[in-house]
């Protein structure tokens, strides 16, 4: 079976085709069509803009630039209909695009190590999605002390996710204990009542994390925006002052329509560095030389290429 790919990009040239490069030096058979969303801005650290790998792939890559940036910013619900609005939404073009059963869907800020497409396709099964399930480090469900006091019978976990469903008071409770003891939460209980409190589950934190997942597009899409009312993967939701992470009202409302997602450690098969390319320059500048280095030591055809196009790539 083969998928197609789904990846925005902002900025990290070295870092974006690395993660390319490694995927399909893995996964390239099964992989058709990658679809390469950009957005219009990049940083100001970079020598030179994230393009050139899509020229090397060639015909297989399906370039993106939509007519908006969105940033981080919530999706307006009252614009989601209009199409050129809602492709501004990341990675929502491959969705949108995809003749495929399945999209694959990839940070381009990661090494890929294994077949990792081979391995989705093999655990996916019946689910919606397959990948990492949720950011358990900003939650306090899986903080097992946290998870006693305030009356849980067990720590949530990336596998529990399904059997970890406290109640709306439940819920408030965890954040308050995590709050009082100095313990690292996102601050979404100002919009608690609109989203959780006719359903606390899944939690603000459950989602299927997106450097690194494969979808089930002929599944999900009749329930997603523009079929459906569901906002897209790729959307922010606003819960008080903040933004629900990305992929987080798409898992919940998906699973509130009866789906499920499974569980896979991706550990094995991808390294995610950080590093914003916007304000933390020294981890975004150690993280593109890590990246550049690797590609001179075992991408050679790359680099040999972006030499003899003087893109600046490698100019120095």
């Amino acid at each position: 079976m083969r998928v197609d790919v789904a990846m925005n990009i902002f900025a990290k040239p070295y870092q974006t085709a690395l993660s390319l490069l490694s995927l399909l030096q893995f996964s390239d058979r099964h992989i058709d069509r990658i679809y390469l969303q950009f957005e219009p801005q990049g940083s100001m650290f970079d020598p030179a803009p994230p393009y050139a790998i899509a020229e090397y792939l060639g015909d297989r890559v399906v370039n993106y630039q939509p007519e908006s940036w969105l940033r981080r910013d919530a999706a307006d619900p009252a614009r989601i209909n209009d199409r050129e609005y809602r492709l501004s939404v990341r990675y929502e073009y491959g969705f949108e695009q995809t003749d495929k059963r399945y999209l694959f869907v990839l940070h381009n800020d990661v090494l890929i190590k294994r077949d990792i497409v081979g391995a989705m396709l093999d655990s996916i099964g019946d689910a919606f999605a397959v990948g990492q399930i949720g950011q358990c480090w900003n939650c306090p469900a899986s903080n097992a002390e946290l998870a006693r006091d305030s009356g849980c019978a067990f720590a949530c976990s990336p596998e529990r996710y399904r059997d970890f469903r406290p109640d709306y008071e439940g819920l408030k409770r965890l954040y308050a204990l995590a709050v009082e003891r100095g313990i690292f939460v996102r601050p979404y209980w100002e919009g608690w009542e609109t989203h959780y409190a006719s359903n606390a589950w899944p939690l603000p934190e459950c989602r299927v994390n997106e450097w690194g997942c494969l979808v089930n597009v002929e599944m999900t899409r009749p329930l997603v925006w523009p079929q459906g009312d569901i906002l897209p993967f790729g959307g922010y939701e606003p819960c008080g002052k903040v933004c629900l992470d990305i992929g987080v009202a798409w898992f919940r409302e998906l699973h509130r329509r009866g789906l499920y997602a499974r569980h896979m450690d991706i550990r094995p098969y991808l390294t995610h560095w950080v590093g914003t390319g916007k304000k933390t320059e020294r981890k975004y500048t150690q993280a593109e030389n890590n990246a550049r280095h690797i590609l001179e030591k075992h991408f050679m055809p790359f680099v040999t290429w972006c030499k003899a196009r003087g893109n600046g790539l490698f100019a120095r």
